[in-house]
């Protein structure tokens, strides 16, 4: 699953070192995990893995997710996800406004 929310964009699996009940969220900028952490109380450890695709890493219960993306989903109050990070993070705002353009010209092509 990939979510882009203010705090961050991750990526959560269930991979091979995930125990029943548990899931990997990714993430490729730590501060985004440290978000993350932050708002679900949490003192996990983050793991970095320097061969991997994505260099951040936490492990977390699936419950703790679920309620993480639950509240994310209750808590907006924007009318646009990249907007509301422009002003302060010009290196995310960048990123998302390209995964947005990338998932627009998969729709121009569908419609064609």
């Amino acid at each position: 699953m990939w979510l882009f929310t203010k705090d961050g964009f991750y990526s959560a699996i269930k991979d091979k070192y995930c125990n029943e009940g548990e899931l990997m969220v990714r993430a490729r900028v730590r501060v985004d995990l440290e978000r993350l952490l932050a708002k679900i109380g949490s003192d996990a450890e983050i793991l970095v893995i320097k061969q991997a695709d994505y260099l951040y890493r936490v492990k977390l219960k699936t419950d703790q997710w679920v309620k993480y993306v639950s509240n994310e989903a209750a808590d907006i109050d924007y009318d646009n996800v990249k907007g509301t990070v422009t002003w302060h993070e010009p290196n995310r705002s960048t990123a998302y406004h390209d995964c947005w353009q990338a998932l627009y010209r998969l729709q121009q092509a569908e419609q064609q």
